[in-house]
């Protein structure tokens, strides 16, 4: 299968990009209850899977980030992604808007601050970025056709884990689509999510430099110091999720639990030479 166009890479990015920000709108505003962490995981999955093969399915400025800095995207195309994400995130607001006639604001739960939406959507977003970058674009990952599965139960991990501190946004698409279109009743917020999503895709392509050091310095062996610090990576988010699951009341706990657990083994276990075992 040849390369696809620039058309055809764009309008991807674009569908999937706001197909995720609506979804998000759309389960906020109807009484989705316990299942919106997972119905947002899942449009995402299946977008994913859908349009990898046309544009890599990014669909998060961060996530593309992440892929340029790592010189697995190129930084003008890297530019152009980020772009078109942040309109789709836009149009997707509005609609939802138009659709139910009412918005949300962008902003961090009762009772916490900016610190503490920083901390959470720094560290989710690291995770969303470091497993793209393990799953989807490591050469001894490649061919598996778990990555669209490991990728979207990130969301499922930190949406019902961090979601009542920061909303669980780990994308400035997201965080820009609710901030304009909440606009009427505040507006700022999206740029500070900017900044602390980008913190976590930056600190995510590091970390992947040291887990994956064949795919930037050439060597094959994987040493005792990647393994422990893949071996911290993926005890620290499942243990950090295991907390804030516990302290914010979350129903669906186990789930969320789970599915960091999973997340951690795919981009650091599953490989034609594990990294490390995490169990």
């Amino acid at each position: 299968m040849g390369e696809s166009s620039a058309l055809a890479r764009y309008l991807a990015e674009f569908i999937g990009t706001y197909l995720l920000v609506f979804t998000v709108g759309c389960n906020v505003l109807s009484p989705a209850g316990p299942w919106a962490a997972t119905s947002i995981a899942c449009v995402l999955m299946v977008s994913i899977y859908a349009m990898a093969a046309t544009s890599g399915a990014n669909f998060n400025p961060a996530v593309s980030m992440a892929l340029g800095v790592s010189g697995k995207l190129p930084l003008v195309e890297m530019g152009i992604y980020i772009a078109v994400q942040l309109v789709a995130g836009i149009i997707a607001g509005l609609s939802y808007y138009g659709l139910f006639g009412t918005v949300f604001n962008l902003q961090p739960g009762p009772g916490f601050g900016w610190w503490e939406v920083m901390i959470v959507e720094v560290l989710y977003t690291f995770m969303l970025c470091f497993v793209v970058l393990n799953v989807a674009t490591a050469r001894k990952n490649d061919g598996n056709q778990y990555f669209g599965l490991a990728i979207g139960f990130v969301i499922i991990a930190g949406g019902y884990a961090a979601g009542p501190i920061s909303g669980g946004c780990f994308n400035p698409a997201v965080a820009f689509g609710i901030d304009v279109a909440s606009a009427g009743v505040g507006f700022g917020w999206g740029f500070a999510y900017l900044g602390y999503e980008m913190i976590g895709a930056g600190l995510a392509s590091l970390a992947f430099r040291v887990v994956r050091p064949d795919e930037f310095f050439g060597d094959p062996v994987y040493g005792m110091g990647q393994k422990l610090f893949a071996e911290f990576l993926g005890t620290f988010f499942l243990v950090l999720t295991v907390g804030l699951n516990v302290l914010n009341g979350g129903v669906s706990a186990v789930w969320s639990i789970a599915a960091s657990l999973m997340c951690m083994i795919y981009p650091l276990a599953a490989s034609q030479e594990p990294i490390s075992t995490l169990r």
